[in-house]
């Protein structure tokens, strides 16, 4: 008996990311490709996944500008299976400091969005395009065992505590009453550090930690004396 042809996988690529090269190769995988503007995420693989991919100094920037939680939460919004691909070999090329990309990342992971790592275009493309056959191949069960249920998406301010957490000495109570003093993570990184030491809890060690996360050169920390 003649087996039945498999269909295409097919790949929505948004707009915004026609050049970056990685449709074509999709393409040379053998994958349909249609571009499209997306609501959210940058391809729509199926199975009601989406991926956001950014460059490592893309995430940087999104970090530090307060422009990726909102991405993210759109993201989440519109697909019960949101990735995100940071792509670039080195994830520590960009402003922020080591502990607070890396607390990022782990904040990604806690809001139930699963964190993929490519070292390049090809290397994304070969990820978008797997993620793409294991969605579009495997019928999705009607009923999914416990084990493959999503993880439940943390709000977004116990992501944002998870950010500022990641800095050395920090707590999570300083986190959040940093939080609650300039309502931001991107406020939070915009203020000076005379103004971080008006928040209960953090001192001259705690902003000095802050300042060298984040990598301010604002006034230095050295001319600022302990608060009585």
């Amino acid at each position: 008996m003649a087996r039945t042809k498999s269909p295409p996988i097919r790949i929505i690529v948004d707009v915004h990311e026609r050049q970056s090269g990685i449709a074509d190769t999709l393409a040379e995988l053998g994958a349909e490709i249609e571009i499209a503007s997306l609501a959210a995420g940058d391809y729509a693989v199926g199975a009601d996944t989406l991926v956001e991919r950014k460059r490592v100094l893309d995430l940087h920037g999104a970090i530090l500008k307060g422009r990726l939680w909102p991405q993210l939460g759109k993201l989440r919004a519109a697909c019960a299976f949101p990735y995100l691909l940071v792509e670039g070999t080195d994830i520590d090329r960009g402003p922020l400091h080591h502990n607070a990309v890396r607390g990022a990342c782990l904040a990604v992971i806690d809001q139930g969005i699963a964190l993929l790592r490519s070292g390049y275009q090809r290397d994304s493309a070969l990820w978008i395009h797997r993620l793409a056959v294991r969605c579009q191949e495997i019928e999705p069960a009607a009923d999914r065992p416990a084990y493959a249920q999503r993880p439940r998406p943390k709000p977004r301010e116990e992501t944002a505590e998870a950010l500022l957490s990641a800095v050395p000495g920090v707590s999570t109570s300083c986190a959040r009453a940093l939080l609650a003093r300039f309502g931001s993570v991107a406020a939070v990184v915009a203020a000076e550090p005379e103004k971080w030491l008006e928040v209960p809890g953090i001192g001259p060690e705690r902003a000095r930690a802050l300042e060298e996360t984040f990598q301010l050169r604002a006034t230095p920390l050295s001319a600022v004396h302990d608060r009585p």
